[in-house]
């Protein structure tokens, strides 16, 4: 097994990249999905739809593994199935073959995002330092990465499904690379004092996250779905959208763990969904290509400090809480893209973005839930190694 020789932290940064070039691919590749299945946008919402019931339905499962397994052991083995999944999605015959392809990828790579988390979680805990948002960043950094990588390879005319295989085989050795960098969990007995926090803390974080999922999930699903039909870009110049918008999340997440424990987390979260919410709306008024992809940038940069800093909190908690929160996470996963498909074509395109700008300002009114944990995040790390 190869081991980074860099260390843990190296091996949580390129985890996490692996799991956004993962995601990327099914976005940025979106057109040839529509036309390889022959999908409408109700079919794609649909598709969308059962990589998040995977997600949502993810969780007892990795409550229970978290548990026996243990993080790292969690992540070895999910991402090797993970990247086998993933390179046979194209294959799978049918509509219902492609909903269960997805539902398997939901479910298998929401374990590998709790696993990433909970590793991450644990690194601050040890060496008393806020990194939840930079790691979160290379995430995005995977993410922008994979979506160029897409566009060229979808103008050069390369296959869907080599393309997959790809992917699939590459995160899979990161990932298990990455494994075998990572520690092993404290036992219980010898873990630093836990803080309580009492389950409506974990509720409250838990909606908070569902409504940033429904955000994130709907401009990565969709983006490159509105350039294409409703601004006519041709599929090359589609996935620029997802691009820009991931690019400006991985920039924001690089700069968030200062500045939130500059202004603090209550704050920092609100002012960026209000700004998601601007320029969305603003896009969908304006109806023209700059604005739009300025509008993809502007949310990324507005959304990227809310999941490190939900990640820290309940990282801290536990693996247990990190699973609930992660559940409900996916349940926007879930959700939204099945009401954006719904909406796509009942009404218009233009309809989603106004649906994501509301989606901001729910965002805006729920980060209400920070105004107590997130200041015991940003400090709980050194309090815990000066006891």
């Amino acid at each position: 097994m190869l081991k980074f020789l860099a260390g843990p932290l190296w091996a949580l940064v390129t985890g996490f990249a692996a799991l956004g070039a993962v995601g990327s691919v099914l976005m940025t590749r979106q057109p040839e999905f529509y036309h390889r299945w022959g999908l409408d946008n109700a079919e794609w919402g649909w598709a969308l739809f059962s990589a998040g019931l995977g997600g949502v339905l993810a969780y007892p499962l990795n409550r229970w593994l978290l548990r026996r397994w243990g993080s790292r052991v969690m992540l070895h083995r999910f991402g090797t199935i993970g990247g086998i999944v993933l390179a046979a999605i194209p294959w799978l015959p049918g509509l219902a073959g492609l909903l269960v392809g997805l539902f398997a990828q939901g479910m298998i790579y929401n374990g590998v995002g709790v696993a990433n988390n909970h590793q991450a979680a644990q690194w601050e805990l040890r060496q008393g330092k806020r990194v939840m948002g930079r790691l979160h960043a290379t995430f995005f950094m995977g993410s922008v990465l994979s979506a160029f990588i897409s566009s060229v390879l979808a103008a050069l005319g390369v296959s869907l499904p080599l393309h997959m295989a790809a992917v699939g085989l590459v995160a899979a050795l990161l990932h298990r690379s990455a494994a075998a960098t990572l520690h092993a969990e404290t036992p219980a007995a010898e873990a630093p004092p836990a803080v309580h926090h009492a389950p409506e803390s974990w509720l409250g974080l838990g909606l908070l996250f569902c409504w940033c999922t429904v955000l994130e999930s709907g401009v990565m699903g969709w983006a490159s779905v509105y350039l294409n039909q409703s601004l006519q870009a041709n599929e090359s110049l589609s996935g620029i959208g997802l691009a820009l918008f991931a690019g400006a999340m991985a920039c924001g997440r690089l700069f968030s763990d200062g500045l939130v424990t500059r202004h603090g987390a209550m704050p920092l979260v609100r002012a960026g969904a209000i700004a998601c919410a601007v320029s969305l709306a603003l896009a969908a008024w304006m109806h023209t290509l700059p604005i739009a992809l300025l509008a993809f940038a502007a949310t990324g940069v507005g959304l990227a400090a809310a999941a490190p800093v939900i990640f820290s909190v309940t990282g801290r908690m536990g693996g247990e809480a990190l699973a609930l929160v992660s559940g409900l996470g996916a349940l926007g996963g879930l959700l939204g893209p099945l009401l954006l498909g719904r909406i796509a074509n009942i009404v218009s395109l233009d309809w989603v973005l106004l649906t994501l700008a509301a989606v901001s300002a729910v965002i805006a009114w729920q980060a209400r839930v920070l105004g107590d944990t997130g200041g015991k995040a940003v400090s709980l790390a050194t309090a815990t190694r000066s006891r």
